[in-house]
C-alpha cells in the first residue's frame, strides 16, 4: 500500500482528508499512486464530511489481557464512498448494526491523533 501521510497530516489538524482525483473527482482511500477510476496521477486533497455508516466490526481483545479494555475495530463506509478502517468509541456493542450512522471524532493516543468514529445518537 502506498501512504503519502495525507490521513495523518489531516488528523493533526482535526480533519479527515482524502486524496481526490482532479480529473474525475473520485476519492481514493487507501491512497494509491494512480486513480483507480481514470488512471490519472493528478491529485487534490479534500476534507471528508465525517459522516459514515457502519459496514463491519470486531471486538479486539489483547491475548495477554494487558489491562486494556476491548477495542471495537470497524470498517465504515464514508459518505464520500470509500471504506475506512478505524475504531468505534462511545458505543455499546449490543446496539451495533450494519448501516448504523456514525460521525467522525478524534482521539490522541501516545501523541498520535487518530480519526475514530462514534454513533450519531447515544445508545439506548
Amino acid at each position: 500500500m502506498w501512504d503519502d501521510g495525507t490521513i495523518w497530516e489531516g488528523a493533526r489538524q482535526g480533519k479527515l482528508v482524502l486524496r481526490t482525483c482532479r480529473a474525475c473527482k473520485t476519492p481514493c482511500h487507501p491512497p494509491l499512486p494512480m486513480c483507480p477510476e481514470c488512471q490519472s496521477l493528478d491529485w487534490d486533497m479534500k476534507e471528508a464530511s465525517g459522516d459514515a455508516r457502519l459496514k463491519s466490526w470486531l471486538v479486539s481483545i489483547r491475548p495477554d489481557g494487558g489491562g486494556e479494555p476491548p477495542r471495537l475495530t470497524v470498517v465504515v463506509t464514508l459518505a464520500e464512498g470509500p471504506n475506512f478502517m478505524s475504531n468505534l468509541v462511545n458505543a455499546d456493542i449490543e446496539t451495533l448494526y450494519e448501516g448504523m450512522p456514525l460521525k467522525l471524532t478524534f482521539q490522541t493516543h501516545e501523541g498520535l491523533v487518530l480519526p475514530v468514529f462514534q454513533p450519531t445518537e447515544p445508545a439506548v
